[in-house]
C-alpha cells in the first residue's frame, strides 16, 4: 500500500481527501506547523487549516495553541478505533432509517411472485444462508464442491440441523458428504444417477416454497438465481423433492 491507497483507505471509512492527506501527512511529520503539513500533504496551505480543524473535530488531531499553530495526530490505534466507531454509528444509523421507512411504506415483503438475480460469490453465500435459515420444515442443499461449503453456509446448515429441520444434502462428491455427516445432515449419494449436467455450482431448497439455483459464469463470477412462494418455486421444489426421495429410495 502507498500514499494513494491510505488516502482512498481514509476516504472510505469517511475522510474528506484534504483531511486523509493532512492525517497522512502527520503521520509522517509526528507533529506540523500549517505550512509544513501543506508541504508534505501537496494540500493548499489555506485548506489545510479547514481540515485540521474537522480532523479535530472527529477527535483524530490534537491542537497547540502556539504561533505558529501546531497540528499533532493521535496514535494509529487511537485513530483506527475512533473511524471505526463513528463508521458504525453511521452505518447503524443509517440502516435504523432504513427499517423505519420500509415500515412506513409498507416494503417488508421482499418476495413477490418474481425471479430474483445475485451476483458475486459473497451475494450468494448470504442469500444462501438466509434461505437455509428461513426453513423451519426441511432443507435440500446440492452441491458437488466443498467450496460451496463456506463457513455461513455450513453454520446455516449446522443451525438447521440443531432447530430439528429436515437437512439432506445432495452430492456426487463423498467429501461433500463427509462434511454433511459431520454436521448431523442426512445425505443423499447422486454420484451413480444420471443427472442432467445443468452446470450448477449449488442448489438450494428451503421447506417447498424458496429455491436457489447458481451458476459459474465465464469469467469465474457466480450468480444464482431464486424465488420464493412463486409458481416457479413451487414446481421446481416439487421436481427436486420427487428426484431426491426417489434416489434416496433406492439407497
Amino acid at each position: 500500500m502507498n500514499d494513494g491507497d491510505a488516502i482512498g483507505a481514509l476516504k472510505r471509512l469517511g475522510l474528506t481527501t484534504y483531511e486523509a492527506r493532512v492525517f497522512v501527512a502527520l503521520q509522517k511529520l509526528g507533529s506540523g506547523s500549517a505550512s509544513e503539513v501543506a508541504e508534505i500533504a501537496e494540500v493548499p496551505r489555506s485548506q489545510v487549516y479547514g481540515a485540521a480543524e474537522d480532523l479535530e473535530g472527529r477527535g483524530l488531531v490534537d491542537v497547540e495553541q502556539s504561533n505558529p499553530t501546531r497540528y499533532r495526530p493521535v496514535d494509529v490505534e487511537e485513530a483506527r478505533e475512533r473511524l471505526y466507531r463513528q463508521l458504525r454509528s453511521q452505518s447503524d444509523a443509517a440502516f435504523d432509517y432504513l427499517d423505519s421507512v420500509r415500515e412506513e411504506y409498507g416494503t417488508d415483503e421482499e418476495e413477490s411472485e418474481s425471479i430474483w438475480t445475485v451476483r458475486g460469490r459473497a451475494n450468494v453465500v448470504s442469500r444462501t444462508a438466509r434461505l437455509l435459515g428461513s426453513a423451519t420444515d426441511h432443507v435440500v442443499y446440492g452441491t458437488d464442491d466443498t467450496a460451496e461449503l463456506e463457513p455461513a453456509v455450513r453454520e446455516a446448515l449446522g443451525a438447521a440441523v440443531d432447530a430439528g429441520v429436515d437437512v439432506t444434502l445432495v452430492s456426487e462428491s463423498e467429501d461433500v458428504l463427509a462434511v454433511a455427516r459431520d454436521l448431523g445432515a442426512r445425505t443423499v449419494s447422486v454420484a451413480h444417477q444420471p443427472t442432467p449436467d445443468m452446470g450448477a455450482e449449488r442448489v438450494v431448497m428451503a421447506d417447498n416454497d424458496a429455491v436457489l439455483i447458481s451458476v459459474e459464469g465465464d469469467d469465474g463470477t457466480e450468480t444464482a438465481f431464486w424465488s420464493r412462494d412463486t409458481a416457479f418455486a413451487g414446481m421446481l421444489s416439487s421436481l427436486l423433492g420427487e428426484f431426491v426421495a426417489d434416489v434416496a429410495g433406492e439407497q
